[in-house]
């Protein structure tokens, strides 16, 4: 049964690739003066509207910094149970470290957790803390090598995502 959703953040809910190269540099006042010009993947409002709907904990797992993620959240207004950022665990992704750290701040069991994300590392490290596995080929850079890592689930689009979510 799935009790939570837990999402990476770029690239699986948001498209950051106009603003990489700035996080790259490490460049966090432009980042952040940035962040409104950032989109939503189509669909993901509604996709997360209905999970909450359901009584489904959200959850962010990300390799980002705090400030940048709850930035983000703040500008497209999206609350979450609970957020997990780079400096919130001495691992990082792909350990799983951090998907366990958001399963006990959720207080749900890894095994009624779906994680969702864009990259291989997002995959291996779920996996390894025994959530339940989706690619989300549709912000994936990637999609080969997300595909290797043997996702239990893969959905081209927000909107196929949602339907087996919430159908």
């Amino acid at each position: 049964m799935v009790l939570s959703v837990v999402f990476d953040l770029d690239q699986t809910l948001i498209n950051s690739q106009p603003i990489e190269p700035l996080r790259r540099l490490r460049k966090w006042s432009l980042v952040y003066q940035k962040i409104s010009t950032l989109t939503a993947y189509n669909g993901i409002n509604d996709l997360l509207s209905r999970l909450e709907s359901k009584g489904i904990k959200l959850a962010i797992v990300t390799s980002s910094p705090s400030g940048y993620a709850q930035r983000v959240l703040d500008h497209f207004e999206w609350i979450f149970d609970v957020m997990v950022c780079y400096h919130d665990t001495n691992q990082h992704k792909p350990h799983p470290a951090p998907f366990l750290e958001a399963s006990d701040r959720l207080k749900i069991p890894t095994k009624d957790c779906w994680a969702v994300g864009d990259k291989p590392s997002d995959i291996i490290g779920a996996r390894k803390a025994g959530m339940y596995t989706v690619a989300a080929l549709w912000g994936s850079l990637d999609k080969e090598s997300l595909k290797k890592a043997k996702p239990d689930a893969m959905f081209e689009t927000v909107t196929s995502f949602y339907n087996a979510m919430c159908a």
